[in-house]
């Protein structure tokens, strides 16, 4: 069987091309580390194959958090916001959402560990919002701190791990 070449795989993302946009990058190494993955899956010639895949794999569940691209995040997406929106058309022609029916925000739903918060915030926006009782404020700022983390474990496992894959 002719294999296609490595062009094709990334035709439909290159086709998207953002320079101002940090997604574009993210979705670049997202694919090479797919095509790695399936790569050393493939070939298995690495002495500690199973170690690398499971840390290359951790890396995309990674990506697809902190770009909001993930089941539990789109999950919650949907509880919140979806259902039937209105608008009202205003004098100067622009419209307006007609809000009445809003419902409340749906809990995350998958636990996040909030204790550190500090670590990725100059402020304490969770405990502020806990405070206040702002249950809005609230859960955006879980699933903020939930991206911070991603983000900061994927960079540590780029930092740490990369290097020694080929080994």
């Amino acid at each position: 069987m002719k294999r296609r070449s490595a062009i094709h795989a990334y035709k439909r993302l290159l086709a998207e091309d953002r320079d101002w946009d940090y997604r574009y990058l993210i979705a670049l190494e997202k694919k090479k580390l797919q095509r790695m993955h399936d790569c050393i899956q493939r070939e298995g010639h690495l002495e500690n194959h199973e170690l690398v895949l499971r840390e290359i794999a951790i890396c995309i569940r990674l990506i697809d958090i902190f770009v909001e691209d993930d089941a539990a995040y789109k999950t919650w997406l949907h509880r919140s916001y979806s259902g039937k929106l209105r608008f009202r058309k205003l004098d100067n022609g622009y419209y307006e959402l007609i809000d009445e029916e809003k419902r409340p925000l749906a809990d995350f739903p998958v636990y996040v560990n909030a204790r550190n918060e500090r670590r990725f915030f100059r402020s304490t926006p969770i405990s502020d919002a806990q405070r206040n009782q702002d249950r809005d404020r609230f859960i955006h700022s879980i699933i903020s701190l939930r991206q911070q983390k991603a983000l900061h474990l994927y960079h540590l496992i780029r930092e740490y791990k990369i290097l020694g894959w080929w080994d």
